[in-house]
C-alpha cells in the first residue's frame, strides 16, 4: 500500500496544503509551526487567504541576521518586552488575583503578538487583534484587552523603547451592561429567602450590605478585625484599608454594624464572622468566595423574582450598598467606604443602569 504523500503542493503557496482525505485546505504558521484549518472552501479562496498571511507575516515579523544578533543590535521584539513589562506590573503590589488575571491576558498578547518587532506595531495591527473579541460581540473582553495593551505600550514609551501608543487611535468597544443591578426590594425578598437556608449565608448577605466589601473580604472577615470599637478591613484587591465604627448604621435596612456582628458570633464556632463550621475541606471553618455566589443564586430562584437573561449576582449587594450609603450619607462617604482611589470607579458601582425613577 502506497503511504499518502504529507508533502506541500508545488502549486500552491507556501505554508497552504490540502489534505485530501479530509477536503479541507490548511495553512501552517511558519513561526509558531501551528497550523489552522480553512474548511472546504475553493481552491481560489485558500490560495487567497494563504498568499495574504504570507504577506502578514513577511511584513509584520522581521528576520533577525546573525551579525545582528552578534553585534547585539537585533531589534526589540514584543515577547522580549512582554518579560520585562511583567517585571514591572510586579512592582505595582497588587493582589496576588489581579496579577494572575494580567499574566493570563500577557500570555494571549504573547501568543497573538509575541514575534513582531515592538517599534513596528502599529494601529492596525492593534485593531486586528482587537477585532478577535469585536466580531464575537465580547466586547466587555475587547475593551479590557485594549487597557492592558495601552498600559504595556504606554510602560514601552516611558523605558524609551518606542515614541508613540499604537493603541491610543484605536475605537474602544463600549461594553454592554448584561448583569442587572440589584434593587432595595429585591435584596429584601431574597434576604427573606435566605431564611429558609443555613444562618450563616444571611448573615453573609447582612455583612455584604453593612460594610460594602466585595465577597471575598466577607468570606475572610475576621473578629480579630474588631479593634477599639471600630472593624479594620485590608480589602484583597486593592490593599484599601477601611476602618468603620461599630455603631454605622444603615437606616433604610435598619441594620447596624456592631448588631451584624453580634449575631455573627452567636452563629459562628470559629474565627471567622461567617461560617459554616470547621469541615474536612476547610479545617479553620473559612468559606469559599464561590460558596456565597452559589447560594445567593439558591436564595434568589427561591424568590421568585424575575429578571432578565442576566440577574444580579451576591457580588451586587456591593453596588446596591454603595447607593444606599450615597442617598443617606453623600457620595464621598460611600467612596471611602468602597475603597475607590478614583471617583470614577464609584461612579460606575453606583450607576443604577436606568432603573432610577424620574423625578418630576
Amino acid at each position: 500500500m502506497t503511504r499518502r504523500s504529507t508533502k506541500y503542493d508545488a502549486n500552491l503557496p507556501k505554508n497552504l496544503t490540502y489534505r485530501r482525505h479530509y477536503k479541507s485546505y490548511y495553512w501552517r504558521n511558519p513561526l509558531t509551526k501551528k497550523e489552522f484549518s480553512l474548511g472546504q472552501i475553493s481552491r481560489r479562496d485558500a490560495i487567497s487567504q494563504a498568499i495574504e498571511a504570507n504577506n502578514f507575516i513577511e511584513q509584520s515579523f522581521s528576520p533577525i541576521a546573525l551579525l545582528e544578533r552578534l553585534k547585539g543590535t537585533n531589534e526589540y521584539t514584543m515577547k522580549s518586552w512582554l518579560e520585562r513589562y511583567d517585571v514591572l506590573f510586579k512592582r505595582r503590589k497588587l493582589a496576588d488575583n489581579t496579577y494572575k488575571v494580567r499574566k493570563g491576558q500577557i500570555a494571549i498578547i504573547e501568543e497573538k503578538m509575541g514575534g513582531m518587532v515592538l517599534g513596528k506595531i502599529t494601529t492596525r495591527h492593534i485593531a486586528d487583534f482587537l477585532e478577535i473579541w469585536v466580531a464575537q460581540d465580547k466586547k466587555t473582553m475587547a475593551a479590557t484587552m485594549r487597557s492592558v495593551l495601552s498600559d504595556i505600550f504606554r510602560e514601552a514609551i516611558v523605558e524609551g523603547h518606542i515614541e508613540q501608543n499604537p493603541v491610543t487611535s484605536t475605537r474602544a468597544a463600549k461594553p454592554v451592561v448584561k448583569r442587572e443591578r440589584l434593587e432595595l426590594d429585591q435584596y429584601l425578598a431574597i434576604r427573606r429567602s435566605a431564611d429558609l437556608l443555613p444562618t450563616w449565608f444571611g448573615l453573609s448577605m447582612d455583612l455584604a450590605l453593612i460594610t460594602g466589601q466585595r465577597r471575598e473580604d466577607i468570606a475572610l472577615m475576621r473578629f480579630d478585625q474588631v479593634v477599639d470599637g471600630r472593624l479594620l478591613i485590608d480589602q484583597g484587591k486593592t490593599g484599601a484599608m477601611i476602618s468603620l465604627p461599630l455603631d454605622l448604621e444603615l437606616q433604610s435596612v435598619g441594620l447596624r454594624l456592631g448588631t451584624v456582628i453580634d449575631r455573627c458570633r452567636l452563629a459562628s464556632s470559629t474565627d471567622f464572622m461567617v461560617s459554616a463550621g470547621r469541615r474536612k475541606n476547610s479545617p479553620d471553618g473559612s468559606l469559599h468566595p464561590d460558596g456565597l455566589t452559589k447560594k445567593f443564586v439558591t436564595a434568589r430562584s427561591s424568590a421568585g423574582i424575575e429578571f432578565e437573561d442576566s440577574p444580579p449576582t451576591f457580588h451586587e449587594i456591593r453596588s446596591l450598598a454603595g447607593r444606599l450609603y450615597e442617598k443617606e450619607k453623600g457620595k464621598e462617604f460611600a467612596r471611602k467606604l468602597l475603597g475607590h482611589k478614583s471617583e470614577k470607579m464609584t461612579d460606575k458601582y453606583l450607576d443604577a443602569r436606568g432603573k432610577e425613577y424620574a423625578m418630576l
